[in-house]
């Protein structure tokens, strides 16, 4: 067995890198990048009584394949009980009515945003994964209770 210099075997490795590289790039050069929204807040009343009210924010962006968007939440609900003892969650459900433009297809995905007292009020909760088929969507944002204003996210086509 007749063995290769360092150099060229470097040499080698490079350019098999470099040909996966060139071929992953052209599979995706029709790609639209990612959307990512500005962040917005909705002023809301908690579904808990003892909670009060208090704020959601909402960040957008395009889902990780074309046929869906993510939605990020940080809480911000508070509760004049956990200055005592009370241990008790505060929630409030989120409601992310979207439209696709390019099918028609509409829907209302539902999903629940919380704050607890010892993890402070201001609480990333888990994301929202929206499939809405593939093309540009527009999404609003409310809750089940009083609350203003309902964000509304013009999602570009991926």
């Amino acid at each position: 067995m007749k063995k290769r210099p360092i150099s060229t075997r470097a040499v080698v490795v490079t350019g098999a890198l470099t040909a996966v590289v060139t071929v992953g790039g052209t599979v995706n050069a029709g790609a639209q990048p990612m959307y990512f929204s500005p962040e917005h807040r909705i002023h809301t009343l908690a579904e808990v009584p003892q909670c009060l009210a208090g704020t959601v924010d909402v960040r957008v962006t395009s889902g990780y394949t074309p046929d869906e968007i993510h939605a990020d939440f940080t809480t911000h609900l508070y509760s004049p009980a956990w200055v005592g003892l009370a241990d008790y969650e505060c929630y409030v459900t989120m409601y992310a009515d979207w439209h696709n433009h390019d099918t028609g297809a509409r829907g209302t995905a539902e999903h629940r945003v919380a704050s607890w007292r010892f993890q402070g009020p201001n609480v990333t909760n888990p994301y929202l994964d929206i499939d809405t088929g593939a093309g540009p969507v527009t999404v609003t944002f409310r809750t089940n209770t009083p609350h203003t204003p309902s964000p509304t996210f013009e999602v570009p086509a991926r």
